[in-house]
Protein backbone atom coordinates (compact mmCIF):
# COMPACT_ATOMS: atom_id res chain seq x y z
CA UNK A 1 0.00 0.00 0.00
CA UNK A 2 2.82 2.08 0.82
CA UNK A 3 4.85 1.63 -2.13
CA UNK A 4 1.41 2.12 -4.58
CA UNK A 5 1.20 5.81 -2.94
CA UNK A 6 4.77 6.47 -3.13
CA UNK A 7 4.17 5.53 -7.20
CA UNK A 8 1.28 8.02 -7.55
CA UNK A 9 3.00 10.92 -5.54
CA UNK A 10 5.93 10.50 -8.08
CA UNK A 11 3.86 10.62 -11.20
CA UNK A 12 2.28 13.65 -10.27
CA UNK A 13 5.57 15.07 -9.97
CA UNK A 14 6.55 18.35 -12.18
CA UNK A 15 8.49 16.98 -15.14
CA UNK A 16 12.07 19.01 -16.27
CA UNK A 17 10.05 21.10 -19.38
CA UNK A 18 7.06 22.03 -17.03
CA UNK A 19 9.31 23.49 -14.53
CA UNK A 20 11.89 25.33 -17.44
CA UNK A 21 8.11 27.32 -18.79
CA UNK A 22 7.05 27.65 -14.91
CA UNK A 23 10.40 29.80 -14.86
CA UNK A 24 10.31 31.31 -17.95
CA UNK A 25 6.55 32.72 -16.99
CA UNK A 26 8.35 34.09 -13.50
CA UNK A 27 10.87 35.90 -15.56
CA UNK A 28 8.69 37.28 -17.84
CA UNK A 29 6.19 38.65 -14.92
CA UNK A 30 9.55 39.95 -13.25
CA UNK A 31 10.61 41.76 -16.73
CA UNK A 32 7.33 43.56 -17.00
CA UNK A 33 6.88 44.30 -13.29
CA UNK A 34 10.53 45.91 -12.65
CA UNK A 35 10.20 49.08 -14.72
CA UNK A 36 6.87 49.77 -12.74
CA UNK A 37 8.94 49.41 -9.41
CA UNK A 38 11.84 51.98 -10.88
CA UNK A 39 9.16 53.91 -11.82
CA UNK A 40 7.23 53.98 -8.48
CA UNK A 41 11.26 54.59 -6.79
CA UNK A 42 11.89 57.38 -9.12
CA UNK A 43 8.18 59.33 -8.32
CA UNK A 44 8.79 58.75 -4.87
CA UNK A 45 12.54 60.35 -4.83
CA UNK A 46 11.03 62.91 -6.72
CA UNK A 47 8.24 64.20 -4.49
CA UNK A 48 10.76 63.67 -1.74
CA UNK A 49 13.05 66.55 -4.00
CA UNK A 50 10.41 68.44 -4.47
CA UNK A 51 8.94 68.81 -0.78
CA UNK A 52 12.88 69.30 -0.04
CA UNK A 53 12.95 72.54 -2.45
CA UNK A 54 9.31 73.67 -1.01
CA UNK A 55 10.54 73.54 2.63
CA UNK A 56 13.40 75.52 1.73
CA UNK A 57 11.23 78.18 0.32
CA UNK A 58 9.10 78.52 3.01
CA UNK A 59 12.31 78.69 5.42
CA UNK A 60 13.50 81.57 2.90
CA UNK A 61 9.96 83.42 3.16
CA UNK A 62 10.15 83.54 6.58
CA UNK A 63 13.91 84.58 6.53
CA UNK A 64 12.72 87.48 4.55
CA UNK A 65 9.97 88.37 6.88
CA UNK A 66 11.84 88.47 9.77
CA UNK A 67 14.82 90.54 8.49
CA UNK A 68 13.20 92.14 5.47
CA UNK A 69 15.73 90.21 3.25
CA UNK A 70 17.16 87.00 1.28
CA UNK A 71 20.00 85.52 2.69
CA UNK A 72 23.14 87.12 1.66
CA UNK A 73 25.46 84.15 0.20
CA UNK A 74 29.23 84.81 1.15
CA UNK A 75 28.50 86.90 4.13
CA UNK A 76 30.93 86.21 6.44
CA UNK A 77 31.82 83.08 4.23
CA UNK A 78 28.69 81.67 4.50
CA UNK A 79 26.69 79.86 2.25
CA UNK A 80 22.52 81.06 2.06
CA UNK A 81 22.18 77.53 3.68
CA UNK A 82 23.73 78.69 7.13
CA UNK A 83 21.13 81.92 7.68
CA UNK A 84 17.83 79.73 7.38
CA UNK A 85 19.11 77.31 9.56
CA UNK A 86 16.33 78.08 12.59
CA UNK A 87 14.15 78.02 9.78
CA UNK A 88 14.45 74.08 8.94
CA UNK A 89 14.55 73.05 13.06
CA UNK A 90 18.44 73.03 13.08
CA UNK A 91 18.39 75.83 15.79
CA UNK A 92 21.00 74.44 17.57
CA UNK A 93 23.23 73.97 14.28
CA UNK A 94 22.53 78.00 13.77
CA UNK A 95 23.43 79.13 17.48
CA UNK A 96 26.93 77.13 17.26
CA UNK A 97 28.07 78.64 14.37
CA UNK A 98 26.12 82.06 14.61
CA UNK A 99 26.88 82.91 10.71
CA UNK A 100 25.64 86.24 11.25
CA UNK A 101 28.39 87.40 13.60
CA UNK A 102 30.83 84.59 13.11
CA UNK A 103 33.34 84.29 9.91
CA UNK A 104 33.31 80.69 8.45
CA UNK A 105 36.74 78.88 9.79
CA UNK A 106 38.38 75.38 10.09
CA UNK A 107 37.24 76.42 13.61
CA UNK A 108 33.37 75.07 12.93
CA UNK A 109 34.33 72.46 10.28
CA UNK A 110 32.37 69.74 12.56
CA UNK A 111 29.40 72.02 12.09
CA UNK A 112 29.91 72.33 8.10
CA UNK A 113 30.48 68.71 7.93
CA UNK A 114 26.81 68.01 9.28
CA UNK A 115 24.67 66.05 6.55
CA UNK A 116 21.42 67.59 6.42
CA UNK A 117 18.65 65.78 4.46
CA UNK A 118 16.38 68.90 3.59
CA UNK A 119 19.35 69.93 1.48
CA UNK A 120 19.87 66.93 -0.43
CA UNK A 121 18.23 65.60 -3.20
CA UNK A 122 17.40 61.71 -2.60
CA UNK A 123 18.79 60.81 -6.04
CA UNK A 124 21.93 62.12 -4.87
CA UNK A 125 21.92 59.77 -1.73
CA UNK A 126 24.48 57.44 -3.82
CA UNK A 127 27.41 60.23 -3.68
CA UNK A 128 26.65 60.41 -0.44
CA UNK A 129 25.89 63.13 2.06
CA UNK A 130 28.61 64.76 1.90
CA UNK A 131 31.08 65.87 -0.39
CA UNK A 132 35.16 64.41 -0.81
CA UNK A 133 36.29 67.02 1.79
CA UNK A 134 33.97 65.96 4.31
CA UNK A 135 31.32 69.04 3.98
CA UNK A 136 27.86 68.22 4.22
CA UNK A 137 26.22 68.29 0.74
CA UNK A 138 23.94 70.21 -1.09
CA UNK A 139 21.78 69.57 -4.12
CA UNK A 140 20.27 72.75 -4.20
CA UNK A 141 21.79 76.86 -5.28
CA UNK A 142 20.69 80.00 -5.02
CA UNK A 143 20.11 82.17 -8.30
CA UNK A 144 22.80 84.43 -8.22
CA UNK A 145 20.48 87.58 -8.90
CA UNK A 146 18.76 87.39 -5.72
CA UNK A 147 21.62 86.01 -3.27
CA UNK A 148 24.53 87.90 -3.75
CA UNK A 149 23.86 90.97 -2.25
CA UNK A 150 20.54 89.54 -0.23
CA UNK A 151 17.71 90.74 -2.24
CA UNK A 152 14.16 91.50 -1.23
CA UNK A 153 11.10 89.90 -2.37
CA UNK A 154 9.80 92.98 -3.77
CA UNK A 155 12.82 93.09 -5.97
CA UNK A 156 11.14 90.88 -7.87
CA UNK A 157 9.90 93.02 -10.89
CA UNK A 158 9.49 89.66 -13.32
CA UNK A 159 6.92 88.40 -11.54
CA UNK A 160 7.47 85.70 -8.61
CA UNK A 161 5.75 83.01 -10.51
CA UNK A 162 8.54 83.71 -13.34
CA UNK A 163 11.91 84.00 -11.32
CA UNK A 164 13.66 80.87 -10.44
CA UNK A 165 14.63 81.19 -6.43
CA UNK A 166 16.37 77.69 -6.21
CA UNK A 167 18.31 75.38 -8.58
CA UNK A 168 19.10 71.97 -8.38
CA UNK A 169 23.00 70.83 -8.99
CA UNK A 170 24.83 68.00 -9.43
CA UNK A 171 28.31 69.91 -8.85
CA UNK A 172 30.58 69.26 -5.60
CA UNK A 173 28.45 72.27 -3.22
CA UNK A 174 27.95 72.00 0.17
CA UNK A 175 25.30 73.67 1.93
CA UNK A 176 27.18 75.66 4.52
CA UNK A 177 29.48 77.49 2.31
CA UNK A 178 28.86 79.73 -0.51
CA UNK A 179 27.96 79.15 -4.18
CA UNK A 180 25.50 80.52 -6.95
CA UNK A 181 24.17 79.78 -10.03
CA UNK A 182 23.86 81.69 -12.79
CA UNK A 183 20.44 80.71 -14.27
CA UNK A 184 20.82 80.37 -18.42
CA UNK A 185 21.59 78.12 -21.50
CA UNK A 186 19.35 75.53 -19.97
CA UNK A 187 18.60 73.17 -16.43
CA UNK A 188 22.00 70.97 -17.49
CA UNK A 189 24.12 73.77 -17.94
CA UNK A 190 27.22 73.68 -15.74
CA UNK A 191 26.82 73.81 -12.73
CA UNK A 192 23.44 72.72 -12.92
CA UNK A 193 21.68 69.83 -13.52
CA UNK A 194 20.17 66.35 -11.87
CA UNK A 195 19.69 62.85 -11.75
CA UNK A 196 15.82 63.52 -12.87
CA UNK A 197 15.11 61.68 -15.46
CA UNK A 198 13.89 64.29 -17.50
CA UNK A 199 14.82 67.70 -16.10
CA UNK A 200 15.50 69.26 -12.73
CA UNK A 201 13.61 70.51 -10.02
CA UNK A 202 13.69 74.58 -9.38
CA UNK A 203 11.93 76.58 -6.60
CA UNK A 204 10.20 79.83 -7.78
CA UNK A 205 9.71 82.91 -6.36
CA UNK A 206 6.05 82.46 -5.44
CA UNK A 207 7.17 79.16 -3.22
CA UNK A 208 5.92 76.76 -6.12
CA UNK A 209 8.19 73.73 -7.23
CA UNK A 210 8.88 73.29 -10.82
CA UNK A 211 10.50 70.42 -12.89
CA UNK A 212 11.89 71.71 -16.21
CA UNK A 213 12.95 69.70 -18.75
CA UNK A 214 16.20 69.84 -20.54
CA UNK A 215 14.36 70.22 -23.72
CA UNK A 216 12.87 73.90 -22.20
CA UNK A 217 14.36 76.78 -24.46
CA UNK A 218 17.59 78.47 -23.79
CA UNK A 219 16.10 82.20 -23.86
CA UNK A 220 12.94 81.21 -21.81
CA UNK A 221 15.39 79.81 -19.08
CA UNK A 222 17.63 82.81 -18.96
CA UNK A 223 14.15 84.71 -18.93
CA UNK A 224 13.55 82.30 -15.85
CA UNK A 225 16.86 83.97 -14.32
CA UNK A 226 16.50 87.30 -14.02
CA UNK A 227 14.94 89.15 -11.44
CA UNK A 228 14.20 92.58 -13.50
CA UNK A 229 15.15 91.53 -17.10
CA UNK A 230 11.65 92.62 -18.18
CA UNK A 231 11.76 89.68 -20.75
CA UNK A 232 8.79 88.00 -21.27
CA UNK A 233 9.22 84.32 -19.33
CA UNK A 234 7.43 82.07 -22.08
CA UNK A 235 5.95 78.55 -21.66
CA UNK A 236 8.24 76.30 -19.15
Amino acid sequence: MNKRRFLIIKQQGMTLIELIIVIAIISVLVGLLLPAVVQMRQSARNTECRNNLKQLGVALYSHEARLEHLPKDGQNGWGFGAFILTEVEQSALYQQINPEQNPASPAYKPQIDTGLPVFLCPLFARKGPKLTDGSGRSSYMGNAELFSYGAMLEDIRDGASNTIMLAETNSEHAWALPGLATISGGPNNSPLGSDHPVGANFLLGDGSVKLITSSVDSNVFGALGTINGREPAGEF
